[in-house]
């Protein structure tokens, strides 16, 4: 029997999407990315529209 078939896969084999533990189930993290990026994303637009808003009456008067 050579040393491959004893010990499994080759270091590198298919491990899945991410190389996790085998056998732990996959999760989507779908809805936690998108709340998460909501959470920044939100105040982040707001900033920026009032940043913008401030600097056009700066030089405007």
């Amino acid at each position: 029997m050579s040393t491959a078939a004893q010990h499994g896969p080759a270091a590198g084999g298919s491990r899945g999407a991410g190389g996790g533990t085998a056998g732990a189930p996959a999760r989507s993290s779908t809805g936690r990315v998108a709340f998460g990026w909501t959470l920044v994303g939100v105040p982040l637009v707001y900033g920026v529209v009032e940043t913008l808003v401030r600097v056009s009456r700066l030089f405007t008067g």
